[in-house]
């Protein structure tokens, strides 16, 4: 397209300047006025010329090609993007519930957080593995913030003590 513009602007100009030559060496009276209606259609089809041999298929063809790879980034970024959330939301539920754990007095666990999506494209954590060294009371009260908090039922709540 650029090549195009290029070089409708370089006809033109060359008409402009082979006009005005023309028209300079041309004495004045009737021959000059010729001249300058001879000028006048010359410059009209260094304007006009491009646009009549302007290949419309082409064009058509590019935009397609040009439509197409915007949808194609546009998913590949939604995907980053969808990724970049998730990571944020698994940093950030274990981090919460790390605090949590020490404030039950669980120092030393491995957690591990999984999301999932909604049928809405919701990302949210979705299931958590606890490893470490915990007590009955310390567990089932972590499991209640789990189920509380975050909405992950003891069933995707997946447990293990820390010499497994």
């Amino acid at each position: 397209m650029t090549e195009f513009i290029r070089i409708w602007v370089l006809g033109l100009t060359a008409a402009a300047f082979l006009t005005s030559i023309a028209m300079t060496l041309t004495p004045k009276g009737r021959p000059r006025a010729v001249v300058g209606l001879v000028a006048g259609l010359v410059t009209v089809v260094a304007l006009i010329a491009p646009i009549l041999e302007f290949d419309y298929e082409a064009y058509a063809r590019n935009m397609e090609d040009f439509e197409h790879n915007l949808e194609v980034r546009a998913e590949r970024w939604e995907v980053v993007g969808e990724d970049l959330t998730s990571r944020i939301i698994i940093e950030r539920s274990q981090a919460y519930i790390w605090d949590k754990a020490e404030s039950l007095g669980l120092g030393n666990l491995d957690i591990e957080v999984a999301t999932a999506h909604t049928e809405a494209g919701w990302i949210f954590p979705d299931r958590v593995w606890i490893s470490g060294d915990y007590t009955t009371n310390q567990q089932r009260a972590l499991s209640a913030f789990l189920v509380e908090v975050f909405g992950i039922p003891a069933e995707r709540q997946y447990w293990s003590e820390a010499d497994e």
